[in-house]
């Protein structure tokens, strides 16, 4: 092994270990906080809607009713105290209200501005959580599953990974829509609903807004991908499912920039054939003998 591909893998092996002990430490925060943590690019959060914003580096305890704010190409983690998580995606802005402990369930209300999202929402054993995800057009009641959700140019996607009959219904003025595992609904700006099934367009659309499309629960699903969210659009959009779960490893390393193909062993290419000389272009002449010492005749050849 080269010096240099040794340098890599341990560099490598540094960063999926930072990324780990951030998901790890992310995804338990104390009882009534909500925490932030940047998973890349430029992440942060400001007190109102017109406060200023206040860039973060590692992880940030996020008061109610702030906002999260990520800017291009970055993406950012926010953990609940019930181990819900929201992957948040490039050039997002969502306000997160206060969690609660209600008769319905724990949960919390997040408004999205703008931008694009993933909840993995925790259905808490015997019952259901409470959370709300409200847009300018529908309100999304999650009661514990996972999926993916943006409003971008004042349109609302929602789509269900994995969902059971009751945990998502979405709300469009006096319409209430239930959603299953595999369905798409789209709202317009004008309150016009359309549903359908999860294609590889939808994926690859939410992969390339840097958010994992892994139809799995827990920190690791929710950050795969991430840093190499644009070939996962690539591979969505040529009809590559980005929902195949390649192993916790192939994860990770994927958040840490790791091509996946690279955990797999590719074939060594076939030495291409050594072109016989001998061989003559069709249709060509011969070419004349060398001459030796005593010129013969050519026999006829011509």
């Amino acid at each position: 092994m080269s010096n240099d591909r040794f340098l890599r893998l341990v560099r490598t092996s540094l960063m999926l270990g930072a990324v780990c002990t951030l998901v790890t430490s992310t995804a338990l925060p104390a009882d009534g906080d909500k925490q932030l943590a940047r998973l890349k690019g430029v992440v942060g959060f400001a007190t109102g809607a017109e406060a200023p914003f206040h860039q973060i580096v590692g992880r940030e305890l996020l008061p109610d009713d702030d906002f999260a704010i990520t800017r291009d190409k970055s993406a950012a983690l926010l953990a609940l105290p019930d181990s819900s998580i929201v992957a948040i995606g490039e050039k997002t802005r969502v306000r997160v209200g206060a969690f609660s402990q209600t008769a319905d369930g724990p949960g919390s209300t997040i408004t999205v501005d703008e931008g694009t999202l993933r909840f993995d929402i925790r259905r808490p054993t015997g019952g259901a959580a409470n959370y709300r995800f409200t847009t300018a057009t529908s309100q999304i009641a999650v009661r514990g599953t996972v999926g993916l959700l943006s409003f971008i140019g004042g349109n609302t996607t929602v789509a269900c990974l994995v969902c059971a009959a009751d945990s998502v219904t979405v709300t469009v003025g006096t319409q209430t829509i239930a959603l299953a595992a595999g369905q798409v609904l789209t709202v317009s700006a004008l309150g016009a609903v359309v549903t359908g099934t999860i294609s590889s367009t939808v994926l690859g659309g939410f992969a390339g807004a840097q958010v994992s499309t892994v139809a799995a629960a827990g920190p690791s699903a929710a950050t795969a991908g991430v840093a190499g969210a644009s070939g996962a659009a690539a591979g969505a959009a040529g009809g590559i499912a980005t929902t195949t779960a390649i192993g916790a490893a192939a994860a990770t390393a994927a958040v840490a920039g790791v091509a996946v193909s690279s955990l797999v062993a590719k074939p060594t290419p076939a030495a291409s054939p050594t072109p016989n000389t001998s061989l003559q272009v069709q249709g060509a002449k011969p070419a004349p003998p060398a001459p030796s010492e005593t010129p013969r005749p050519m026999s006829g050849r011509r």
